[in-house]
C-alpha cells in the first residue's frame, strides 16, 4: 500500500491554522487567568448581631451615649484556585448620617470555592444622637428594624500580589433572630 500525498496547499493551511490557535492561545492566556481568579468576583455580605448602648436611661440628662455594634462579615469566594485572604480590616457605621462606632476587623481567609465568616465589633464613645433621631432609633431597634450603613475597608494579606483594599459598603438591618446578613457592594480596583 502506497502512501496518499498530501496536498501541500492543505498542509500549509492546517500549519498556519494551528500556529493561529496556539498563538492566540498563548496571547489570552495570561487575560483569562488574570480576570477568572479576580477578586473582584467575591461576593460579600453583612449581618448586624447586635446593637447596644442606644437607649438612653430614664431620667438621664446626658444626650451622650457608648455604642456597640456586632457584625458578622461573610466571604464568598467564587475563584479556583486562589484563596480570598485579608489581614486586617477597618469597620465604621452610621445612623442617619451620624457616626455611631468604628472598630477592627481581625484577619481571615476564604479558600478557593469556599465561604467564610469573621465578627466585628464597631464602638462608640460619647456619641450624639439629636433627639428625633435617637427616638426613632429606640423605636427601630425595638421593632428589630433599624438600619444602619456600614462601611468596612478590607486589606489583603501581604503575601497577596495585590496590596489595595476592598471597600465594602453594606446596609445592616435589625438586629433580628437569626441574622440576616444582606449583600455589600465591594469595590476592589483602586490603589490606597
Amino acid at each position: 500500500m502506497e502512501k496518499e500525498a498530501i496536498d501541500p496547499d492543505l498542509q500549509k493551511m492546517l500549519i498556519f491554522v494551528t500556529g493561529f490557535a496556539l498563538g492566540a492561545a498563548m496571547l489570552l492566556f495570561p487575560f483569562i487567568m488574570a480576570t477568572w481568579d479576580s477578586p473582584r468576583h467575591d461576593a460579600y455580605s453583612l449581618a448586624l448581631t447586635a446593637a447596644d448602648g442606644f437607649v438612653q436611661p430614664a431620667g438621664a440628662g446626658a444626650p451622650s451615649l457608648s455604642t456597640e455594634l456586632n457584625f458578622t462579615l461573610y466571604a464568598a469566594n467564587d475563584r479556583l484556585t486562589a484563596g480570598s485572604c485579608f489581614s486586617h480590616g477597618r469597620v465604621a457605621a452610621s445612623y442617619g448620617g451620624v457616626a455611631v462606632g468604628e472598630g477592627r476587623v481581625p484577619g481571615w481567609c476564604a479558600g478557593p470555592r469556599s465561604t467564610a465568616e469573621v465578627g466585628a465589633a464597631a464602638r462608640g464613645v460619647d456619641v450624639r444622637l439629636p433627639d428625633g433621631l435617637r427616638r426613632r432609633l429606640e423605636a427601630e431597634l425595638r421593632w428589630g428594624a433599624a438600619e444602619f450603613d456600614v462601611e468596612a475597608r478590607l486589606f489583603r494579606d501581604r503575601d497577596e500580589e495585590t496590596h489595595s483594599p476592598v471597600l465594602l459598603w453594606c446596609k445592616a438591618a435589625g438586629p433580628q433572630p437569626p441574622p440576616q446578613p444582606l449583600r455589600c457592594r465591594a469595590f476592589t480596583d483602586f490603589e490606597v
